[in-house]
């Protein structure tokens, strides 16, 4: 249901909506500058593979994601990932690197210095 709504969204010019609510409105000129088409196969093939690597992880994710909303995004997670793997909010949308990328930063350098 999410992703039909994303792609009824997209076919009615909707990015704004569930892609670009939360950015400065000079980083989503910037992105519609360089937007080009998806490629088909990313909805045409799974990606297949045994297993997740063995090494630390965990899961940052957009807050306020419309496309995929918090909570779908955490039973996925860890549904895929297993129970033990922490799953972290932070405020941001489906382009969360865009919307709050000091944010971002400072989630990752931390999860660094937990990892050594």
């Amino acid at each position: 249901l999410l992703r039909l709504r994303a792609l009824v969204a997209r076919a009615h010019g909707d990015d704004a909506t569930y892609f670009f609510h939360d950015l400065p409105a000079d980083v989503t000129r910037e992105l519609e500058r360089h937007e080009r088409p998806e490629a088909k196969i990313i909805f045409q093939q799974p990606c297949r593979f045994e297993s997740w690597p063995k090494i630390p992880m965990r899961v940052v994710v957009g807050a306020e994601d419309r496309l995929f909303p918090r909570d779908f995004q955490h039973r996925v997670a860890r549904e895929r990932l297993g129970a033990d793997v922490p799953v972290e909010d932070i405020r941001g949308g489906h382009l969360v690197a865009l919307a709050n990328p000091s944010g971002l930063a400072e989630r990752l350098l931390a999860a660094a210095q937990v990892v050594r």
